[in-house]
């Protein structure tokens, strides 16, 4: 851990020091330009390059440890912007930029105010991105009871570890701190023994952990002794495994997420390289690029989330680079942040007409820009669910999964790699609606969907076919590793017990599989994995059979 936080340091000081070193370079550029709008009276593009590299120095200084330079800066921007030519410098102007000069010379003379201290916003960045582990804590008396509870949640990939009193429990705390903890609220050492327990364990753990009650106990007084020792959750008997999943993924947040994907388009590399380090380092995926005219190329080649734009560049600006983009109809619901030292609020008002969805003033820091770009994604993400996944499950719909595929088979062809293609459904799916009702069949259904996001890879495909059928497409895979990862799939979801009105019943599924080679389009390959998935029924359920000849 030392040595990880000895190399972030030596990374931010590497950045301060190289900036630190193209800043006598910046300053005599700066000042080089101010030369040619005193010499060339009236010319209007050495003004608007003065303008430019002064907003550089404003934007770019304060995130290096130079908040006063930033802040010096953004005045003779401020004064530049107000000017549309040489001619309206009087002496009050002249004087007032040739003092700013001066203090930014002064500024940059006297180096940094502080050295980097960037560390604890990527600490707590760092500490919030990170992948919890999968241990629980079962505290349950009855042996049953608890055999059941740890078997349906390790069908799921949880660990757990079960104590059938208080005192084992507490030694168990003592020992390590869990993802989470399932307590029976009636221990046998006394009555709601399981809330005094839930109260020790806040004690133990500085960290925020989830406590879920379970009780044969349904009254007023049970359920407040699990409000007032901190419950986030409370589950009469018998326990409904689906809902007590449900909270388990909302109260965790263990479900792993795919990682944010940031393009960061910056005509000044070394800031645009900062941008990239700092959002990486939470976690994410970013890139960038210097020069808009490669916009178009990155997003199709990086598929960005979000993009953190300057608009104030040479050759093309900000503002008409999102409109390039917003020209193409797929590129319309991409979130565009415009970073900009820009205070006026009609001019980034206007801005963001031009096609943006945020303003960003710089500096900006990390950890509010960390932040941004999470709240932003995530909003785009939800958007994007709506319109590519299903609402029951989530995953994708069957017009998104055919597009994927689509893809995936063209990928293979280029890269001449095999792809497996898995077509599975619920048996008897009717009678589970026709005896337990609609609601219980999508809890069936939901069981499956978790089962298969949590069983297959990040690279993997899933989707919901329609009804009760679901697809997985799995990229690079030889049909015996498919066959082995759906063999455990059927095997653990028809151990899996549902519960409706008190009464448990399991579900069966079938599944079908083809590949390329020999099937090398996308009619062929979902032709074929669905014939598999017939001759499962047909021999029985409850078996996965495969077709990988013409």
């Amino acid at each position: 851990m030392a040595d990880a936080k000895q190399d972030k340091l030596e990374k931010l000081w590497k950045l301060q020091r190289a900036y630190i070193s193209q800043l006598p370079e910046r300053l005599s550029v700066i000042h080089k330009s101010w030369s040619a709008v005193c010499k060339y009276s009236g010319e209007v593009e050495a003004l608007r390059d003065l303008s430019r590299q002064v907003h550089n120095l404003a934007g770019s200084a304060g995130t290096f440890g130079f908040a006063q330079l930033s802040e010096q800066s953004r005045k003779l921007e401020q004064l530049l912007t107000r000017l549309s030519n040489i001619n309206d410098l009087g002496k009050e102007e002249l004087d007032a930029i040739t003092h700013a000069l001066e203090g930014i010379d002064f500024l940059v003379e006297k180096g940094p105010d502080s050295e980097q201290q960037l560390l604890p916003d990527h600490e707590a960045v760092a500490i919030e991105m990170a992948a919890r582990e999968r241990l629980l804590y079962v505290v349950e008396d009855d042996a049953l009871v608890a055999k059941d509870i740890a078997a349906q949640l390790k069908h799921f990939g949880y660990e757990v570890v079960v104590f059938s009193n208080a005192t084992q429990a507490i030694g168990g705390i003592k020992e390590y701190v869990p993802l989470a903890m399932i307590i029976d609220l009636q221990l046998p050492e006394e009555s709601l023994e399981g809330a005094d327990l839930a109260e020790k364990f806040r004690s133990f753990s500085d960290r925020d952990i989830p406590l879920l009650f379970i009780s044969a106990r349904d009254d007023w007084d049970a359920r407040l002794a699990a409000v007032r020792s901190g419950g986030d959750a409370y589950f009469t008997k018998p326990v409904d495994f689906g809902t007590l999943l449900d909270r388990l993924d909302l109260l965790t947040c263990l479900r792993e997420i795919e990682s944010y994907r940031v393009l960061v388009v910056e005509d000044m590399e070394i800031l645009a390289e900062h941008y990239v380090w700092t959002l990486r380092e939470a976690g994410m995926q970013a890139e960038f690029i210097t020069n808009p005219s490669e916009l178009l190329e990155k997003v199709a080649e990086f598929k960005p989330e979000l993009i953190l734009m300057d608009i104030y560049m040479p050759g093309c600006s900000g503002l008409e680079a999102a409109q390039v983009l917003r020209h193409k109809a797929e590129l319309l619901s991409i979130p565009i942040v415009y970073l900009s030292t820009e205070s006026d609020p009609q001019q980034q008002l206007t801005a963001m007409e031009q096609g943006a969805d945020d303003f960003l003033q710089k500096p900006i820091s990390d950890y509010h820009l960390v932040n941004l770009v999470r709240i932003r994604i995530e909003r785009f993400r939800k958007l994007r669910m709506y319109m590519h996944r299903d609402g029951l499950t989530g995953l994708f719909n069957h017009t998104t999964i055919k597009l994927h595929l689509e893809s995936e088979i063209k990928r293979t062809l280029r890269q001449q790699t095999s792809l497996v293609l898995a077509m599975l459904d619920i048996d008897n799916f009717k009678a589970v609606n026709d005896n337990y009702g609609h609601p219980a069949g999508d809890n069936a259904i939901i069981g499956m969907a978790r089962l298969l996001l949590q069983r297959f890879r990040k690279s993997d495909i899933v989707g919901r076919y329609g009804g009760d059928e679901f697809v997985v497409i799995l990229p690079d895979t030889t049909i015996q590793s498919a066959r082995d990862i759906l063999e455990d799939v059927r095997k653990h979801f028809s151990e899996i017990v549902h519960t409706h009105q008190g009464e448990k019943f399991s579900c069966t599924s079938s599944i079908g599989i083809a590949c390329t080679p020999p099937h090398m389009d996308t009619s062929s390959l979902i032709h074929t994995a669905d014939d598999a998935l017939l001759q499962a029924k047909r021999k029985g359920r409850n078996r996965v059979v495969i077709i990988d000849h013409l």
